[in-house]
């Protein structure tokens, strides 16, 4: 119950406006550290990787909040992947933005369901049988678009889905 009270400030805070603690933050170091949670967290059931990018990935952007997008797709990429699968992390540098990648090898979204993942309390059906309440993705969607971003989504059943943040070098102005 705390968790979805939690999640449900989070989202109107979102939706109010709430201002974003923008800094110069390396997005590789906090990709490392939301794996190095879910490494934790996964407690030897499946593999949580992170493929470190060849140089600093500098952006503007709010360290707390980014870091909690990154938290709740590896969650999801953990939740969804049977023991024994693995989960990778990603980031890398393109000419106006940067980008964080988690692609896992779980069960997959119905091709029906992608454009329905990111509402709130919308569970796919793989999602019926675990633990949550449906408002994940739509906290990591409002922080990524506060950001001037997005999250892009490819996904197959059966063989696993990627999910990429893409965050803009620079907040947009206000």
């Amino acid at each position: 119950m705390r968790g979805l009270v939690e999640s449900l400030l989070t989202l109107t805070r979102g939706d109010e406006g709430a201002p974003l603690d923008a800094g110069r933050h390396d997005l590789g170091e906090i990709a490392k550290e939301a794996v190095e949670t879910a490494r934790n967290n996964a407690d030897g059931r499946l593999s949580v990787e992170f493929v470190p990018p060849d140089q600093k990935l500098m952006a503007t952007l709010d360290r707390g909040r980014i870091l909690q997008v990154a938290s709740i797709l590896l969650d999801n990429a953990v939740k969804y992947t049977p023991e024994g699968g693995t989960v990778t992390v990603g980031v890398r540098g393109r000419p106006d933005r940067v980008e964080l990648e988690v692609s896992d090898d779980g069960v997959g979204i119905r091709e029906d369901e992608l454009p329905l993942i990111f509402e709130r309390f919308h569970r796919a059906d793989a999602a019926l049988t675990v633990d949550g309440a449906g408002l994940g993705l739509s906290i990591a969607r409002q922080i990524a678009e506060a950001h001037g971003g997005t999250i892009e989504v490819t996904s197959k059943v059966g063989t696993g889905s990627a999910f990429v943040l893409v965050l803009p070098l620079r907040q947009p102005s206000a």
